[in-house]
């Protein structure tokens, strides 16, 4: 099982962030399941009142002490989600059960009451949930969640689900046999952890957590415990401290409330009541008067940076003027983060990326945190640089178009999350309760929530957000941890450099913020358009095909699967296969180059405020073969979607200092790549696979100060000079006779010869003629990764296909029940199939596996017997049955999602293939036999043809089949 240990802050700037607790809850849309007749509620709240809790929701408690949650919800249909919430993490383990909470996790799915060892995952998949997808868990400090997702279309499947959460709360079986065998998977997950990350995360640590019992409490634990640990030990942590009294069931999804409780007091209403037992200890993250600071470098670390973290007691959740002060403070770090983001994109800017954010720190601390990724030896200017916006504010505050925009986006997010509330997936709802229980997170359902946010947004002032400042952010209890690569030539302040640069804002006089706006509309004169020459019907996909004056086509798909959701792209053939090997780093940078420099004469700043309160995201695209443009909005907010793709093919600015923007990010992002194992380790992977071919190249350091701002931008002009080359899709909550005027007006606006020009030119990719091994010797742990691609071109036919991707769902679940559950060598294997489109005639067929870097060869030599032995026929009928019933759950209900049609009508246009194929996507799973199969299997693993890599440490022993 996955140990989620939540993260407070992302990057390489907190190598400790996997340690840490989630972003703390703070007002969100959170769907709730009312009728679409419904209204929020106008009732005026009062700041005493208390939050309510969805009436929505039926809950109870069972006799043991146990509570329950159960929703219906149709998203997605015929499937409940079921989860298991357990009180109890790694903060409550004793030193000789360092550990041991996450193991009895794993334990679970290894023999229960009801299910022998390995029942109950080939009964999960004989039914269509997939191992990891729809039957995982998890564990943190505090807490252990167990989920499944299940189908409801049949009798029994929910039942004899709650009966796995039943033994899950205590039915295991805890045989010596299956523990000694877990130990194993348990060291290889902690294996996979260690790196840079989790060195400089042991330096700073227990800096963050000064004084606390959570520094020495990782989840993951110690392994020498885990290699040791008598199982008595194991059986008394699960006796203490797993008590029904203690735990909750969710139930969220296609099924009958009544029902439902009637299926929960059935199989979970007779567990006894625990007797009496401890009391379950609270762990304290201690005060402090001072400022910590910690530096902490490694030669491994990929990007210098720093983080201030404020912390501060916990405050309560509980009441209406609770919510409200979280919207002052959701508000508050909105415009920060603003503000932060503009000056990031200046070319001289201190930090290349910084942000404001709130999170928690066990359950009694809250924290707010300020981080920035900076330029190498750039640390204490960083520093400076962003506790100064910080300390803007607190001088001066906000402007009021600051404060408006916020409100906006924020009023936005909570509208689209009503419009959308019986669309809401079952997962989101089953974590609501799950935090509900665990940590008594609001529940009330967006229609009080939107209720909240229209009476109080109009109501909170500037001098409040500001007055966030001082509230939030102190001197004490205060943190500075900063990190950087161990590197010759890489400038590393002292913990007094830092203490310097703190005390240099404190007594800074700062001048107020200029907020600026573009002062115009994002269309002045918008095009008087195209028109529709023809119009057809795709009728069996619901599909509209309209082709205009100026030769685009652009297909409509109308659906129910969302309300208030439009999804979109664009696809021409060519992307950098036409640009010139010298600039190839050009062309495939273009799209972001011209994301940095604007569009229109908008700056990246100037769109972001002028769209505030809009949900609307364009993006174009190059790859290798192809380029276009993906998008999404509202219907509401369809026309400024357009509005923009017109501008992001017409007007691409040439603005000089976004372009030095992108050089100084990408020169940041691989200064260091060649001291990360796993960046040298992919990299040769990818050289060896595709003979080091051009197109496929990765950029290197010393190519980001000759990237040519001209070429780029030449390049992008090039490839959407011809509108005629374009296929657009659009997919979602629209009516077609609306959106057709809208279509034909930008679309039909956008320059074009007429007629389709697009083609891609075959740069000549082909994958080694005979079998290639290597041995990368990175990184200073005990830890191995093996990969071995096999060439798999699947030929062309969408039935080809999916034979490759079968044949690689097969083979994952032998490999993972070979290398994983017998052999214990392994946390997981993956197998996948890619192809390289529209380009022919090249596909890949990969399996990878991390283990002990003595264990590689043996688990190798162990792949290649299972490939023999299912090349020789040994496929057991539920091999291909599981698989094939996995694959049609996971049909179903991507055929009710926009983005698998979205997609799916893009990849068929490319392709040049009749998308009324789509047709047939269960048909193509049902058409897989074992003599198919048993042929795939030769013909997408070739002994003959394949590459392998492996990577060990620096002082590992040498590796050989």
């Amino acid at each position: 099982m996955r140990s989620r240990l939540l993260a407070l802050w992302a990057l390489a700037l907190a190598p400790f962030a996997a340690a840490l607790d989630a972003p703390r809850p703070s007002p969100r849309p959170v769907p709730a399941a009312t009728t679409p007749a419904a209204q929020p509620s106008a009732a005026a709240y009062r700041l005493e009142d208390p939050l309510p809790f969805d009436p929505v929701v039926r809950r109870g408690t069972l006799p043991s002490g146990m509570a329950y949650y159960i929703r219906r919800n149709q998203r997605p249909e015929h499937r409940v989600a079921l989860r298991l919430a357990v009180d109890a993490g790694s903060i409550l383990e004793q030193e000789d059960q360092r550990g041991l909470a996450h193991m009895l996790e794993h334990m679970a799915f290894n023999g229960s009451r009801h299910f022998a060892p390995g029942e109950l995952v080939a009964y999960l998949e004989s039914i269509g949930a997939r191992f990891g997808a729809d039957a995982n868990a998890y564990t943190t400090f505090d807490e252990t969640v167990y989920m499944l997702e299940v189908p409801t279309d049949r009798g029994g499947l929910v039942e004899k689900g709650l009966t796995a959460l039943a033994d899950f709360a205590g039915g295991w079986t805890l045989s010596e046999k299956e523990i000694d065998k877990e130990r194993g998977v348990v060291l290889e997950e902690w294996r996979l952890g260690q790196g840079a990350n989790s060195r400089l995360q042991r330096v700073q640590l227990p800096v963050l957590l000064h004084g606390s019992r959570y520094a020495e409490r990782l989840p993951i634990g110690l392994p020498d415990v885990i290699r040791k640990f008598d199982p008595a030990r194991l059986r008394a942590f699960a006796r203490e401290w797993y008590r029904p009294d203690r735990m909750a069931v969710a139930v969220v999804g296609d099924v009958d409330p009544a029902q439902a409780e009637k299926w929960i007091r059935g199989t979970l209403g007779d567990l006894p009541a625990a007797p009496p037992g401890p009391t379950r200890p609270q762990a304290s993250i201690p005060a402090h008067p001072e400022t910590l600071v910690s530096v902490a470098t490694d030669p491994e670390a990929r990007v210098s940076g720093v983080s201030v973290i404020y912390k501060h007691p916990q405050l309560e959740q509980q009441t209406v003027g609770d919510y409200r002060r979280s919207l002052v403070e959701t508000l508050f770090h909105a415009m920060l983060n603003a503000r932060l983001a503009e000056v990031a994109r200046r070319a001289d800017a201190p930090f290349l990326g910084a942000s404001s954010s709130a999170g928690t720190l066990g359950r009694t601390v809250e924290t707010e945190v300020l981080s920035a990724i900076v330029p190498d030896g750039g640390i204490a200017t960083g520093l400076r640089a962003v506790l100064a916006e910080s300390e803007r504010v607190r001088q001066h505050g906000f402007a009021p178009a600051e404060l408006d925009r916020a409100t906006r986006e924020l009023l936005a997010q909570y509208a689209r999350a009503w419009q959308e509330r019986d669309k809401s997936e079952s997962s989101s709802y089953a974590r609501e309760y799950v935090s509900h229980f665990l940590t008594g997170e609001p529940s009330p359902g967006i229609d009080v929530e939107l209720a909240l946010v229209r009476q109080f947004l109009p109501t909170i002032t500037l001098d409040e957000v500001r007055d966030m400042t001082r509230r939030l952010l102190h001197e004490d209890s205060r943190v500075v941890l900063a990190v950087a690569p161990d590197k010759a030539g890489v400038a590393v302040p002292t913990e007094a450099d830092l203490r310097t640069a703190l005390a240099a804002v404190a007594q800074a006089a700062i001048t107020p913020w200029e907020d600026r706006t573009a002062g115009r509309q994002l269309l002045e004169h918008p095009p008087a358009g195209g028109r529709v020459v023809s119009r057809r019907a795709l009728e069996p996909l619901g599909v509209t095909v309209l082709t205009l004056s100026n030769g685009v086509e652009a297909w409509l798909k109308p659906t129910d699967f969302k309300n208030d959701q439009v999804l979109f792209g664009a696809d021409a053939l060519g992307g950098a296969s036409l640009a010139e090997p010298s600039t190839v780093l050009e062309a495939l940078l273009s799209p972001i180059a011209v994301g940095e420099m604007g569009v229109g004469g908008f700056t990246p700043g100037d769109l972001e405020k002028l769209l505030a309160g809009k949900l609307v995201q364009v993006s174009p695209e190059v790859q290798q073969y192809t380029h276009g443009i993906s998008g999404s909005s509202t219907p509401a907010d369809l026309e400024t979607a357009l509005q923009l793709v017109y501008l992001e093919f017409t007007a691409p600015d040439d603005r000089a200092e976004g372009f030095e923007v992108l050089r100084r990010r990408l020169q940041t992002a691989v200064a260091h790549r060649a001291s990360d194992p796993g960046s040298v380790y992919g990299d040769t992977i990818l050289s060896l696979n595709t003979g080091d071919h051009y197109l496929y190249r990765p950029i290197k350091p010393e190519d980001v100060p000759g990237l040519k701002r001209d070429a780029s931008l030449r390049f992008y002009r090039a490839r959407f000079a011809n509108a005629a080359d374009f296929t657009f899709v659009f997919v979602g909550s629209f009516d077609v006779d609306t959106v057709t005027p809208l279509v034909a007006r930008y679309l039909g606006a956008l320059p074009s010869t007429g007629k389709a020009t697009g083609r891609f030119e075959d740069r000549g990719l082909s994958f080694p003629e005979k079998t290639r091994t290597a041995e990368v010797r990175r990184g200073r742990e005990p830890r191995s990764t093996t990969t071995i691609t096999f060439f798999a071109d699947a030929g062309g036919s969408e039935q080809d296909r999916r034979l490759a991707l079968t044949a690689a769902g097969v083979v994952r679940n032998r490999l993972r029940s070979l290398l994983r559950e017998e052999m214990s060598g392994t946390y997981g294997v993956s197998v996948s199939y890619s192809d390289v489109q529209p380009a022919r005639g090249y596909g890949t067929m990969t399996v990878s596996f991390g283990s002990s870097p003595e264990n590689a060869s043996k688990l190798t030599s162990a792949v290649f017997d299972e490939l023999d032995r299912l090349q020789d026929g040994a496929l057991a009928p539920a091999d291909l049955g599981n698989e094939q019933e996995i694959e049609r759950r996971e049909l179903e209900v991507a055929q009710r999602q926009n983005g698998y049609w979205l997609g799916s009508l893009r990849r068929m246009r490319v392709l040049g293939r009749d998308p009324l194929l789509l047709r047939k996507r269960r048909q193509e799973i049902d058409n897989v036999t074992p003599e198919a199969l048993q042929s795939a299997f030769r013909r997408y693993f070739p002994r003959r043809r394949y590459t392998q890599v492996v990577l060990m440490p620096e002082t590992a022993p040498a590796t050989g089949r």
